[in-house]
Parts: structure tokens; sequence; C-alpha cells
């Protein structure tokens, strides 16, 4: 539950400090100028001719009936102030009811001071907490108490009228009255949720002098902490560029580690895919060479058996080769055969090896450049009789050259060695990679002339 606060004090003098606390003249301390325009005003309208809340105190006592005459130290006005928790006011503002709640407490005013003696309303939103100063000239029409002194005195004066309208705070802020106060605004808010203060609690209302008191002493207490941390605030500048400094270093060295890693990241793709292309070959070579380990197994066997007849079958290869090339010839072809190595004692056996070039590989043109005994560039697969299979190469060179110890006889050479010589290396290459060794032959086999 919240409560109703209700504050009356007295404005001493003029009631100018009053008045531009009030209509916001002067900025307060503790009034927030981004929230003026939520303050307001109009809930009292003043007079004609009535400029402002100090005319509008002079307006009411220059219109009172007054008879005695104001003294130089008299309260001209009091200061009510009416408000409650910031939660209970804001919950009003929810509601829309906080216009209610300012008209409600401006109505108490009025039946309680004199609708004519309340003379300004005015709501601050612009503070901590939201509340309502309402300005009233304290013109009461009861008799005068008589002091103590005056009662004893003897002589005595010509008396005024008992009844007149006096001005006089002092019999309005009697002790019962301001008890009575707080009764009767509790009643009048009690339909907004608000309730009676504690009745004799010693919570007291800091007043607008006394704040400001206390705001020029931390005022003080400020100043000196801000000196402290003026030197605080150099050195930490000078750190603060320091490592600004430091911050521009790192920063570059981050944009290289970051330029780093972009590549480290880009090349480490690259050979993720390259890795897992060669994962992939790897597994089908895996998959290809199951396939061809039983054929090794029994080549490697078939090889064993045939070194140990490699020389005979070399003989017997040459001889079915030139009975081969034999066969086709007619009955003419020993006359034919005759007359060439008569007079062209070279073509037998440019025939032979023409013959043989095309047998193992070699196209029409090549055979005839070899022949021709010109070199020949080649490269791809060449099939050797002798060993019933094709061997590659990527860069061989092959000639046919005169044999030096017959006249009419020529050797073919690959890569400066005889074609023969040339087959069983390649065959020992082959079978290196197998893990075979073989033992060399006793002496190379004859084209079969």
């Amino acid at each position: 539950m919240s409560y109703a606060v209700l504050h009356i004090m007295k404005a001493s003098g003029s009631c100018n400090a009053i008045a531009r606390h009030i209509e916001r003249t002067t900025q307060p301390d503790n009034a927030h100028s981004e929230l003026r325009h939520l303050n307001r005003d109009d809930f009292i309208k003043y007079p004609d001719g009535v400029d402002g809340l100090g005319e509008a105190i002079q307006h009411r006592l220059d219109n009172a009936g007054l008879t005695r005459k104001i003294g130089k130290n008299q309260v001209l006005a009091l200061n009510v102030l009416m408000t409650s928790d910031g939660d209970a006011l804001r919950r009003l503002a929810d509601e829309g009811r906080l216009d209610e709640w300012a008209q409600a407490s401006v109505g108490w005013a009025k039946q309680t001071f004199g609708e004519d003696n309340v003379v300004a309303a005015h709501l601050h939103m612009d503070e901590q907490t939201p509340h309502l100063h309402v300005t009233v000239v304290p013109i009461v029409t009861a008799e005068r108490k008589k002091k103590a002194s005056e009662a004893k005195a003897k002589k005595r004066y010509r008396t005024k009228s008992k009844d007149g309208p006096r001005l006089s705070a002092n019999d309005i802020m009697t002790r019962d009255n301001l008890t009575r106060f707080q009764d009767t605004y509790a009643e009048a808010m009690e339909h907004f949720g608000l309730e009676r203060g504690i009745r004799g609690s010693e919570a007291r209302h800091v007043d607008q002098h006394e704040y400001y008191r206390q705001c020029q002493i931390r005022k003080k207490d400020l100043e000196q902490d801000v000196a402290g941390l003026s030197a605080e605030k150099k050195q930490l500048d000078t750190e603060n560029r320091s490592l600004e400094k430091r911050k521009a270093e790192l920063e570059r060295g981050n944009r290289w580690i970051e330029k780093t890693i972009i590549e480290s990241k880009a090349a480490n793709k690259q050979l993720t895919e390259e890795n897992a292309q060669l994962t992939k070959d790897k597994k089908l070579l895996v998959e290809y060479n199951s396939t061809l380990k039983e054929t090794v197994v029994g080549m490697i066997e078939e090889y064993k058996g045939l070194e140990t007849s490699k020389e005979k079958l070399s003989r017997e290869v040459s001889a079915l080769e030139a009975s081969k090339m034999s066969v086709a010839y007619d009955s003419d072809y020993t006359e034919y055969k005759a007359d060439i190595e008569k007079f062209f004692p070279d073509v037998p056996d440019l025939l032979n090896w023409a013959r043989y070039c095309k047998h193992i590989g070699f196209p029409d043109s090549f055979t005839q450049q070899i022949v021709a005994q010109q070199p020949v560039q080649f490269r791809g697969k060449l099939y050797s009789p002798e060993h019933s299979q094709s061997y590659s190469t990527e860069h061989s060179e092959a000639k046919l050259e005169r044999d030096p110890k017959e006249k009419h006889r020529f050797m073919l050479k690959i890569d400066g060695v005889s074609v023969f010589q040339w087959f069983r290396n390649k065959a020992k290459e082959f079978l290196a990679k197998l893990g075979i060794r073989l033992n060399e032959p006793k002496r190379e086999p004859s084209l079969g002339r």
C-alpha cells in the first residue's frame, strides 16, 4: 500500500524563491529539463491582469479585505506539497488517473483552506517523483488568540473587529490542524489506493533549501574527487594512447594472421581434395592389384620354368620367324632370291628387318625410315616375339646399322643396344618390379637368316 503524502511549508519573505522553484524560472539541480514540457499549471486560472505566482499572491492579499497592516516578517503564502511514492503515481499515470488525482488534491485544498485562498497549483513531472505544489494565502476569519504577554498587560487599546479577515499562517498550522489535514487528505485520496501515513512517524520531509545545502556539500566533495580523477585521467590517457598504438600493431598482426589462415584453408582444401582423389586411386589400385595377384604368382612360376629353357626357345623362335616369312614365297622365290643376292646383296637382310619391324609394331612409315638406315624417334608399345609380350616406352630411338662383322648384314638398335637386348632390358625392368631376377642369356638370338 502507498501513502498519501501531504507537507505544508511557510513561504518566507516576498515568496520570490518559492515562486522561481515552482514556476521553473530557474532550473533546479534535481529537475530534468528534457521533461519540463510534462509540467502543468492549468488547474487554477489566474485573475485577469495577473501574471505569475507572485502577482497572484499579492492580488489575493489586496482583495481579501484585510484591515491590519501586513508585518514585515509575516508569512504571505503556504506551499502545500502533495505527492506519494513514485510507483503509486506511475501506476495512476498508466491508468490515466493522474489528472484526476491532481484535480482531487486541488479540490481538497480549496475545501480545506477556502477556494479564494488557493491561488495556484503546479504539477511537476520533471523530478524523480511527480508532485503537486498548491499555493495558499493564509487568510482566516476566526478571532485571533492573544499572546500571554498581552493578557497580562494593564493598558488597554481600542480593539478592531474580531470577525474580519486576517493574514495568519500560525492559526492554520496548529498541531491539531496539521493532524486533521493529514486525516482529511488521506480520506480524499483513499479511492486512489493511497492511505494515511503512520501516526507519530519520525520520517521528515527534506525541504528545498536543505536539499540544495546537501547538494553543495556533495558538489565540493565531487570537485575534490574530480581533481583527483583528472590526474588519473591524464595517466589513463597516456596509457590509453600506448594501448591504442599496441592495438593498431595487434590489428595489423591479426590481419596478417587472418590472411595466412585464409591461404592455409585454401591450400588445405586443395590438399584435402587431392588426398581424397589419391585415396580413391589407391582403392582402385588395391582392387586391381588383388585381381592381378593370382596372375602374377602364375607368371612368376612360369618365368622360373622358362629361365632354364630360354636360350633354346630363342633359337626356335628365330627359326619359326624365318619359316613364317618364307611360307608366302612361290617356286620362283629361289631364283628371285638368287638374283637379289647377286645384284643387291643388302636387300635380303633389309627385307628381313623390314618384316621384323612391321611384326614388332612399327608403322610402315617408320619401317621405311629404319630400312633407309635413318634414325626414328618413337614412343608407345613394341611386341617382343621372344617374350610374347608388349613393352612401353615414353621416348626411344630406333636405327638400323650395318653389322661390322658381316658385310651385307645389319643390326637394329634401340637406344644404342640391339633390339633383342632392348626387349630383355624391358623384361628385366618388368620382373624387377615384381621382385624377380633372371639370369642373362649366353648369346643373342639371330634373325634366322
